[in-house]
């Protein structure tokens, strides 16, 4: 169930047919005052040619493979989401992105993290033109990206170590145009929220061979709660400049330089409620007054940049080179305090959690090599295709996490913010002032741990795809990783380390994949080209682990995925569908070993739990009518973890068995009407878990619960001549029926549990020259 004052579901699916029906009305009405009738075969043939199809869909990848393929005849699972689909939705980053996607699902932000949990499997790790990221703390702007590229399912063959099991997020950046080009706009919105973009390109100086770009944006927003006499004001920035000289026809150096900084209240939510029989429930509260913190201190503060140059040539002989040498770091500081419960447990009331401060510093800088090798070559009389790559990461600066202990501050009510409670002080239970901490919190709180990471890795990979025939397409894959990491710890529990405690640990991998695909169908009028696929792929990621003994042991979590589907494309490419089914196993995950007899220690593992899942997903993105765009999309998921101390198994949290959404589009394409678009989403999920197996043991069984429909309508205006041609006109608005939608952040019932997606509207107005 849900806790929603919403309309019944039916009137969701209602409200989303009404307005596709009463936008293709409002379209036969448009298209058929055009003006005299002997002009009518020439306004068909304009339609065709300025519908939006090439913007709406791509046809083209480069995440999955490294190699020159069409999404059609890529063998594995991927989404590729533009800026018209981004625009269209109000996504600022590919964490709002994930209605879009099948089997994704984002679970929540705050404590400086966006969590996304892609087919079951939670995936921090966030990738710029390809480059990992050396932090988690949030996503590329969508604003400064040309597109995004979201592989489902392990990419290790390509990315290593850092490719997630559950798949990949690639952030590709805007690049300097030769022509110019100027965007800049404003918008406003709810919780006080305004934004202000530009974006400016084209030709250095006049000249053929040069070009640049620069972005920029600024935003401002409270958060989305509404606390009688409390403001909550965050504060996000972000640049992004661009060189490109055209050393040749065949030749390309760009540099880019991407910045982004924000001072925000990490809030992350409230806890779930003990309801005193071993089990647990969802808050039935205000969205708008869950918080818990104090909101005179309670802040992010994060500053990171990512920097690349690229140099691109192609041979005579149809091959391509690129070189990129990136660099990225970070600075991360966050204070604030968060509710330890669940409500009610721990011999607490009903609605009582404990407040505790929490400080963490983080840092780090990284420099990363790359160079590849790709193109075609003939082989038995056919031509085939390889794409080599080398990558080199070296940390510059040791990844530096630092946390101070965390103080007991007093106790919280879970209406102690709610209107005839609140008194414009903040107070704990019994009312003892919530006040900040005067002093400096480091020197009162005393530091808990400080640990340093540093990384040395090193990739080898190979990619062939071959072609037997005319229908059959082989890929196979290869790669090696070797990697060096030296964990060192200063401060643990409090206490300085005399010499600090060092663990190096170090691994060589070889991962392999194999993937086919099969023409089934070629050039046809309406199906133009129909493939069957089938792929195998493996994962591997490091982890140290105590055992029994207290020994500290290095044992890689092993992953393999087999995956088939079908994809097609129709209408000369201006629809694309896929259909996928896989199953993949996760060994050796870490599990407490309580199961092995007595009661085990803090702290102490053993590699006996599995991850094993099976789903299917669907989707379907393009043009289907001229000025009519769809994107939908379905997604089933059957997960479990299955850990000794829970052997009836788990499904991973934030996972429903069944999602799916539908976003429609309709532009008028000429008449009276001319310029203005008119759409609407519609996000469905079922239920999911709220904490993870370990967690739920010791804690109390947490409920399978939060499922949700969403529905979003959103309109544009562009006119198309006179005196305000040039200028864009938009209002978007979120979860229209104030749907209450609850997630878990962490998979802790105690903390993390928040409402993500609460109602909004935001209008702007965009002025492009181009």
């Amino acid at each position: 169930m849900t806790n929603s004052r919403s309309l019944p579901r039916s009137r969701y699916v209602q409200a989303l047919l009404a307005s596709t029906a009463l936008i293709s009305a409002g379209a036969s009405q448009a298209q058929t005052d055009t003006g005299p009738s002997g002009a009518r075969s020439d306004v068909v043939e304009e339609i065709v040619v300025r519908g939006t199809a090439r913007r709406f869909r791509p046809d083209e990848q480069t995440s999955a493979t490294g190699l020159n393929l069409s999404l059609v005849e890529t063998p594995q699972a991927i989404t590729v989401i533009t800026p018209e689909m981004l625009r269209g939705i109000g996504a600022s980053s590919a964490y709002e992105a994930t209605d879009l996607v099948p089997n994704v699902q984002r679970s929540g932000y705050g404590f400086g993290l966006q969590q996304v949990v892609m087919r079951g499997i939670f995936n921090l790790s966030r990738r710029v033109n390809s480059i990992q990221l050396g932090n988690r703390l949030g996503s590329i702007r969508s604003y400064a990206v040309d597109r995004l590229e979201i592989v489902r399912g392990p990419a290790t063959a390509i990315y290593g170590v850092t490719g997630g099991f559950g798949g990949e997020i690639n952030s590709i950046l805007k690049t300097p145009r030769s022509d110019f080009g100027f965007q800049a706009g404003i918008e406003l919105g709810s919780y006080d929220s305004s934004q202000y973009t530009f974006d400016i390109t084209g030709p250095i100086a006049g000249s053929d061979s040069f070009s640049g770009r620069v972005v920029g944006l600024y935003e401002e927003y409270d958060l989305p709660l509404d606390i009688e006499g409390l403001s909550f004001p965050n504060y996000q920035s972000m640049g992004l400049a661009s060189v490109s000289w055209d050393l040749s026809g065949q030749t390309t150096l760009r540099a880019s330089w991407y910045h982004q900084e924000r001072n925000v209240d990490p809030w992350d939510g409230g806890a779930l409620i003990d309801n005193g029989d071993g089990t647990l429930s969802l808050p039935n509260v205000d969205p708008e007054q869950w918080y818990f913190s104090h909101p005179d201190q309670s802040t992010e503060r994060t500053e990171w940049d990512f920097a690349i140059v690229e140099l691109e040539h192609d041979f005579n002989n149809g091959m391509y080179a690129t070189t990129k040498i990136a660099w990225d770091q970070y600075d991360h500081d966050l204070e604030y305090f968060y509710p330890f419960g669940s409500f009610g447990a721990y011999g607490l009331a009903d609605d009582e959690v404990y407040i505790y401060s929490y400080d963490v510093e983080r840092s780090g800088e990284r420099l990363t090599f790359s160079q590849s090798l790709g193109g075609d070559f003939e082989m038995s009389g056919r031509e085939h295709q390889f794409f080599a790559a080398l990558e080199y990461n070296d940390d510059q600066e040791p990844n530096r996490f630092e946390l101070l202990n965390s103080f007991f501050q007093g106790f919280g009510a879970m209406d102690w913010f709610t209107d005839g409670v609140f008194d414009g002080q903040p107070r704990f239970s019994g009312g003892t002032p919530f006040l900040p901490i005067a002093v400096d919190r480091e020197t009162l709180f005393g530091v808990r741990q400080v640990q340093l990471t540093e990384s040395e890795d090193l990739k080898l990979s190979l990619q062939l795809l071959l072609r037997p025939n005319d229908k059959l397409q082989l890929l196979l894959g290869a790669l090696y990783h070797d990697n060096n990491t030296v964990d060192t710890l200063p401060i643990n529990a409090g206490a300085a380390l005399d010499p600090p405690r060092v663990t190096e640990t170090d691994f060589k991998e070889t991962v392999y994949r194999f993937g086919a695909t099969y023409e089934v169908s070629d050039g046809g009028e309406t199906v133009n080209d129909a493939r069957v696929y089938y792929s195998y792929s493996e994962g591997f990621q490091p982890q140290i682990l105590i055992d029994s003994d207290g020994i500290g042991l290095s044992a890689p979590q092993d992953m393999t995925q087999h995956e088939m589907g079908i994809k097609a494309e129709f209408f000369d490419g201006a629809v694309g569908a896929s259909l996928a089914i896989f199953d993949y196993e996760i060994t050796n995950i870490a599990v407490r070993n309580s199961f092995l007899g007595g009661f085990g220690g803090f702290g102490i593992f053993a590699l006996a739990g599995t991850q094993e899942a099976t789903g299917a997903e669907f989707e379907i993105a393009g043009e289907v009518l001229p000025g009519w765009s769809v994107l939908a999309n379905y997604a089933y998921m059957d997960a479990e973890i299955i850990d000794p101390n829970n052997v009836s198994g788990t499904p991973p949290r934030t996972t429903p068995e069944h999602s799916g959404a539908i976003m429609s589009t309709y532009e008028f394409l000429e008449g009276s009407m001319e310029g203005l678009r008119l759409g609407a989403l519609w996000k469905v999920s079922g239920d999911y878990t709220f904490a993870t197996a370990r967690n739920q043991e010791r804690l109390g069984t947490a409920p399978e619960d939060g499922s949700h429909t969403r529905f979003d309508i959103n309109a544009s205006y562009a006119p198309v001549s006179g005196a305000l041609e040039g200028f864009e006109f938009y209002l978007n608005w979120v979860n229209v029926f104030d749907e209450d939608i609850l997630v878990s952040k962490q998979g802790h019932p105690g903390f993390g549990i928040m409402f993500i997606d609460q109602q909004r509207v935001t209008g702007g107005v965009r002025y492009s020259f181009k």
